[in-house]
């Protein structure tokens, strides 16, 4: 590579600060809940098993995308060599078919965890629905790996456009990206809302029925970035600079997928936090509690005052966490 073509530059140092921030939050929160698993139940439930997977493909995506900067993807395509355009758009193909595998992956898991909420005796229509909309999602990207890696004759010619031969279905695959990217927005909004219907059902307060569906209306952000990694998309195919284009393309289609993770993964977590976190204050709650009921007790010829109440309330507002939780 001659001193005027440094691929690596131009913004792949941004894009790789921002990815790889999310790619660490991400795979944190399911370590998490990897230790909650273990700790807390028996044997891991399919959202953690699910979420697991997306995790794993997610981290192979950002393996790519760091081998993406290294061959210019970020930099201008007139600081890129040739050989390092082919292969940064090949790396890119592939790191595309990983980021739809860890955006299956990680869909399924809200879908899983939706269906414990879901109970089969009341809602069996919902659980059917939950379960089209798991199999539809995964159909549509997997249909849309394929043609992306069947649109020319030989494959190569998918990222090496000065190859001889052809590229018959290269239209479809473009046009069905649109179509791919439509249903995940739909996906992701249908998954962030569906909660409201089933939580507002049970016998919880107000404050905790909110709290709940806030949490999951969180699932709106992925929506949001696959709006725009659509919009950004078609810039992409349409761009004489395709090193430059592809840095919001992927750095939305990453927040895409790892923002399905990490908001997927706040509402099981919850019990570990309050465990871990909310458990010292209690404790500490407590013993002032004990001293208290003792002065009580001492003072009162006996009689401690009752505290059921409190407890009751507590109990009833944490109930939705044993329902959801798959640390529990």
């Amino acid at each position: 590579m001659s001193a005027q073509h440094t691929s690596y530059g131009g913004d792949a140092p941004v894009m790789l600060g921002v990815t790889w921030t999310m790619a660490a939050i991400g795979t944190f929160l399911v370590l998490l809940r990897a230790y909650a698993a273990r700790s807390y139940s028996g044997k891991p439930r399919w959202d953690f098993i699910w979420v697991v997977i997306g995790a794993i493909f997610g981290l192979a995506c950002q393996v790519g995308i760091t081998l993406q900067c290294l061959h210019g993807v970020g930099n201008h395509i007139t600081n890129v060599s040739i050989n390092d355009i082919w292969a940064s758009l090949y790396l890119t193909f592939v790191g595309i078919s990983l980021g739809l595998c860890g955006n299956t992956g990680a869909k399924l898991s809200i879908v899983a965890l939706l269906l414990q909420i879901t109970p089969r005796e009341v809602h069996p229509k919902r659980r059917q629905v939950l379960w089209g909309i798991g199999i539809f999602c995964s159909v549509v990207n997997m249909i849309q790996i394929i043609l992306v890696w069947t649109q020319c004759d030989p494959v190569n010619k998918v990222w090496d456009i000065i190859l001889p031969g052809v590229c018959k279905t290269t239209k479809a695959a473009n046009d069905f990206s649109y179509f791919q990217g439509a249903t995940a927005v739909i996906t992701d909004a249908f998954l962030a809302l569906y909660p409201t219907t089933v939580v507002w059902d049970l016998k919880l307060s107000y404050r905790t029925k909110i709290g709940f569906c806030v949490l999951m209306a969180g699932g709106l952000l992925p929506a949001v970035a696959g709006i725009v990694r659509t919009i950004y998309s078609h810039r992409m195919l349409s761009s004489s600079d395709i090193t430059w284009e592809l840095v919001p393309f992927l750095m939305w289609s990453d927040t895409e997928m790892w923002f399905v993770i990490i908001l997927g993964s706040v509402p099981p977590l919850r019990p570990l936090f309050e465990r871990v976190i909310l458990g010292r204050v209690n404790l500490s709650s407590r013993d002032r509690r004990s001293t208290n009921r003792r002065s009580t007790t001492m003072g009162n010829n006996g009689v401690a005052p009752r505290t059921g109440g409190s407890a009751e309330k507590t109990n009833g507002e944490s109930a939705i966490v044993t329902v959801v939780s798959v640390a529990a």
